[in-house]
């Protein structure tokens, strides 16, 4: 009944009209407690207080799902608009059903209280009574009152972790987003008021597409950007509704979860194979091209990547006869028609600085001062385009193979004279060391000097063959760290490759600069592309691929 608003209302109209003016403050801190009784039952309870008391209600304030250990009371407009009213001198008293209402933050709560018993508010608690601050130990209590309620606060969010931390040990769902490849599914599971709840199952058709991603991502270097037109293109759309974006693919190659794991904040559960999309070494495969890309992305950038100049490889082109970096500008030409017309054109250019200043003190130089920027791309583009198509054409399989080989049989002839210096050695040692006893008896050719000397030279042999023979083992071993290297700049490749042609000018100047070195042009255009070393080294893996190009035009 203390629920039904007209009945408070017929037994508030039996006050007297003097009766003091109580405004009421009700608040719940999660979801959960709005849908089940906590706001009814502060509500009844803090309606039959003022009734009992004989205080007319005039205002009544409802939080719903605010958190009063983490909301700063600046922050809550409950707090805020009864403030405003108590300074206008709306109501007299107000009543919470508990004084932790307010707030659990002992380090701002209790001044908040002192601040409406300074504006003439007396403030009551349905079970703690009036709050008055007018002595020293007054606003002790005020302040252990809520320095236990922020306690309390607090043990209850470790008791919430250490749960939630348990029940997805043991494997099972706790709430949240659902990630794709994933639904949920009632399977059998019931809670402690024998209520079903969910289970995460896989989502066999979404599974399928997640796979593709991580695939794309480790054979062919497919990009975020790249992924999401993928997927877009498919018609498919995000939880939200919305289309894919490079940020959307990133997330889920990130997630770990993919690999068998259920995976919270504060938790993670054992491996559940029931669970698993992706292994682990395919998980860890994408995960490592990421990261490697995100880490080129953040150093520091060239001149080159900036998107307000309007050349391709500006921060990248050099002059090839006094070897100074040429910047890109556009650059306005005039020139005169037949009929004395004069005409101007503006077109990007590079410019060669020191042959520009050479009257006013530059560099000696003997090359152009000036080159139509569109012919060097177009020239540097031709090259990059062949090179990018011999890479589509290029299964990983084969340029890892001969580069394995390659090394391998080096190794090998390395590893072969070692070991044979390592037995001559050890022989002259031991052949030495047989003269020793020969000495003794007087049989033998040589002096104890002599065979000192020669003891000495050997062992000093033996020890730099093991010492170099070690060392090749060593690089042995890094072999494979090797190939995992070559397999990252076939990934780049293949990534810059599927993404180049349809990538706007930023983006193209971007993979141009990580990808050469220096291109350097010269009179008549003779371009020169060098590229960067570690992509060098893995052009010279493909015999079909010339790693620096030389090209007149």
């Amino acid at each position: 009944m203390w629920l039904d608003d007209a009945y408070f209302k017929e037994k508030q109209m039996r006050l007297e009209p003097d009766a003091p003016r109580a405004a009421l403050a009700y608040r719940v801190s999660t979801k959960g407690q709005v849908d089940h009784d906590d706001i009814p039952m502060q509500k009844i309870d803090c309606r039959k207080f003022a009734q009992k008391q004989g205080w007319r209600v005039v205002k009544e304030v409802a939080e719903k799902g605010i958190s009063g250990s983490k909301v700063s009371a600046a922050k809550r407009d409950a707090i805020q608009q009864l403030k405003e009213d108590a300074t206008n001198g709306e109501f007299d008293i107000l009543l919470v059903y508990m004084f932790d209402r307010l707030g659990r933050i002992e380090s701002e709560t209790p001044f908040v209280l002192e601040w409406f018993v300074q504006h003439g508010i007396e403030m009551w608690s349905t079970h703690e009574g009036q709050q008055k601050i007018e002595t020293h130990g007054d606003k002790l209590m005020n302040y252990i009152r809520f320095w236990q309620a922020a306690g309390e606060s607090e043990k209850t969010s470790i008791r919430t972790r250490d749960r939630i931390r348990q029940i997805v040990s043991s494997g099972h769902y706790t709430g949240g987003f659902v990630c794709y490849g994933y639904q949920l599914e009632d399977q059998g599971r019931r809670n402690k008021r024998d209520k079903p709840v969910m289970d995460l199952a896989i989502n066999e058709e979404e599974a399928a597409w997640v796979r593709e991603l991580f695939y794309k991502v480790v054979n062919e270097g497919a990009s975020g950007y790249a992924l999401a037109e993928m997927l877009n293109n498919r018609g498919l759309r995000t939880r939200a509704g919305a289309k894919f974006q490079a940020s959307n693919i990133l997330r889920i190659i990130r997630h770990e979860g993919y690999t068998g794991y259920i995976i919270t904040k504060n938790a993670r559960s054992e491996y559940i194979p029931e669970l698993q999309v992706i292994d682990k070494d395919t998980f860890d495969r994408a995960n490592d091209i990421i990261i490697r890309r995100s880490t080129k992305i953040k150093q520091e950038k060239q001149i080159s990547h900036t998107s307000q100049n309007p050349t391709l490889l500006a921060g990248i082109v050099y002059c090839a006869h006094c070897g100074a970096k040429m910047s890109g500008f556009m650059h306005k030409d005039r020139y005169k028609l037949a009929d004395g017309t004069i005409r101007e054109k503006v077109q990007p250019k590079y410019n060669c600085f020191q042959r520009a200043q050479k009257s006013r003190g530059g560099r000696d130089c003997d090359g152009q001062s000036l080159y139509l920027a569109e012919t060097v791309d177009a020239i540097v583009l031709e090259v990059v385009k062949k090179v990018f198509a011999q890479i589509k054409d290029t299964p990983y399989s084969r340029v890892a193979e001969q580069r394995i080989r390659q090394e391998s049989n080096l190794q090998k002839v390395k590893r072969a004279a070692v070991e044979k210096k390592m037995r001559s050695a050890q022989h002259a040692l031991e052949r030495f060391e047989g003269e020793i006893l020969k000495c003794l008896d007087g049989t033998s050719c040589f002096t104890e000097d002599m065979i000192a000397k020669q003891i000495r030279k050997s062992q000093k042999d033996l020890d730099d063959a093991k010492a170099e023979f070690a060392k090749l083992q060593k690089e042995r071993i890094n072999e494979a760290a090797e190939i995992r290297k070559l397999r990252s700049y076939y990934d780049d490749f293949r990534g810059w490759a599927d993404e180049f042609d349809s990538a706007p000018l930023e983006i193209k100047r971007t993979i141009l600069s990580q990808l050469i070195d220096r291109v350097e042009v010269g009179r008549k255009y003779a371009v020169t592309i060098k590229f960067n070393m570690s992509y060098q080294q893995f052009l010279e893996c493909d015999k079909t691929i010339e790693p620096s190009q030389e090209i007149g035009a």
